[in-house]
């Protein structure tokens, strides 16, 4: 065991010897470094490892790199920064690859090491972590969607498209699971505004403008948001709670006013007795309330007060009878402020 760690050992010298030579730590610094670092060398070879082991060496080395950024804003100091904060990064990925290895089953373990690479900017091993954890933890919906949501955002790899394959992966892996499904709609959702507002500068939106406004054919950007849309009334039928979460998203991006207005004729024609859909739909007009003008903030009262009062005469169940005048109510109270 002690060839092993006095090997390792000799390996970080010229480290620590460039921290010295560049003015970032004194002699006695470095070699408080060194034995800090022997101590977690010897836990990391016994026969019995633990999590804590990984873990508090990991944590060591992190705080020396934000030592390293400190000292080097405070002294101006930028002089070989592969030799030394690269050396540092690469063993503290060789922990976490270390500490994954071992401890497969935790995927908090994987999470840590992908926060680590972002934190470093390193955005094609971020990937490949992402790749690995999903290989092996295929079931857990949430990594899914975080690994689609790293590759379409500007902060990852901005390639909505290849966050679109990583959605339809996870949904072949979980069919029934919501969480991938609202996540690939409001993929499609965005990639649809991003191709509207490119029409709106390009001046090409005034087309549209021409068609029949009777035939209200869905905005051609959100035609795969739409077939989304479809096949989430397939895979979830008689589901009204997700037929509105897909309505929030939709009424999140107002380019999109067609598809929302299908969503909408959808839920009236296909839960015509369901006292849930109609509350959402009544008070689908009080969202953006906050960001309006008095008028507008009062005309979008009375529509929801008018959804209601139809609701009501057209629906004669008991459970809505029961309740019908709690949500009403507030409703007229908010009316009387305006």
């Amino acid at each position: 065991m002690a060839e092993y760690v006095h090997q390792t050992l000799e390996e970080m010298i010229p480290e620590l010897e460039e921290m010295s030579r560049v003015g970032l730590f004194t002699i006695k610094e470095t070699k408080t470094i060194l034995k800090k670092r022997e101590g977690h060398e010897y836990k990391l070879r016994q026969l019995t490892k633990t999590k804590e082991s990984f873990l508090n060496y990991i944590e060591y080395e992190t705080k020396l790199l934000e030592l390293l950024k400190f000292r080097r804003k405070k002294t101006g100091q930028e002089n070989l920064k592969k030799g030394i904060e690269k050396a540092i990064a690469d063993r503290i990925h060789k922990l976490y690859r270390m500490l994954t290895t071992r401890f497969q089953e935790c995927v908090e373990f994987w999470e840590m090491h992908i926060d680590f690479s972002k934190k470093m900017n390193e955005k094609a091993y971020v990937t490949r972590l992402y790749e690995q954890v999903l290989k092996l933890h295929g079931r857990n919906e949430a990594v899914w969607v975080r690994a689609a949501r790293w590759e379409s955002s500007p902060e990852g790899n901005s390639n909505p498209h290849q966050a679109r394959t990583v959605l339809l992966k996870g949904q072949r892996t979980n069919p029934d699971s919501e969480v991938i499904f609202l996540q690939m709609f409001l993929l499609e959702l965005q990639l649809g505004r991003q191709v509207a507002k490119r029409k709106s500068i390009l001046g090409l939106t005034e087309e549209s403008q021409d068609k029949d406004k009777e035939e209200k054919a869905c905005e051609p950007e959100f035609k795969l948001a739409e077939i989304v849309y479809r096949n989430g009334l397939d895979v979830f039928p008689d589901r009204p709670d997700m037929h509105l979460k897909m309505l929030n998203l939709c009424c999140g991006v107002k380019e999109a006013s067609s598809l929302q207005g299908k969503i909408v004729s959808d839920l009236q024609y296909v839960y015509p007795d369901t006292p849930q859909v109609w509350s959402a739909l009544a008070l689908r007009h009080l969202n953006n309330i906050k960001t309006v003008n008095k008028a507008q903030a009062s005309e979008a009262i009375a529509k929801c007060v008018k959804v209601y009062e139809d609701t009501l005469e057209n629906l004669q169940t008991g459970e809505y009878n029961k309740k019908k005048f709690g949500p009403l109510k507030s409703i007229l109270c908010v009316c009387d402020l305006f």
